[in-house]
């Protein structure tokens, strides 16, 4: 398999008390993976909103581990993948169907490196040309 790059919801779900084991088994298996820039400002954005407490800083905690693990495989959004993620706003608003800003990077993103996108929200991405990969109903 290509690269993966791992959405958000991917990601959130290790947060759980009991992630999916289909989920855990996909993210194992992998040899090459990345996080878009973008899925790391959904999750701290989501971390953000909760009060101050245990849970918050659980989750504190993960994210720093993410940017230890992740570190030289978070990918940013530069001239290129926006102009990607354009071209599929534009693709997909011509078929009558919209594709949300946050999606349309990581989608860029996933296209202008020839990457697979790792997410339960295929609908989200269908017909826009990305290849994907539900780890919720794949089997690794």
């Amino acid at each position: 398999m290509k690269t993966c790059l791992i959405d958000t919801n991917v990601i959130s779900e290790l947060a759980r008390p009991k992630p999916d084991r289909n989920v855990i088994a996909f993210l194992s298996s992998l040899e090459n993976a990345a996080l878009s820039i973008i899925s790391l400002h959904e999750i701290q954005y989501g971390i953000g909103l909760l009060p101050p407490g245990q849970r918050r800083a659980e989750l504190e905690q993960q994210m720093a581990r993410l940017l230890s693990e992740y570190g030289d495989s978070i990918i940013p959004v530069d001239e290129r993948e926006a102009a990607y993620a354009a071209s599929l706003r534009v693709q997909t608003r011509q078929q009558g169907k919209t594709l949300h800003l946050a999606d349309s990077l990581i989608a860029g993103t996933a296209a202008a490196h020839n990457m697979t996108i790792a997410t339960r929200n295929t609908p989200d991405f269908d017909g826009i040309g990305v290849e994907l990969v539900n780890p919720w109903e794949e089997r690794y």
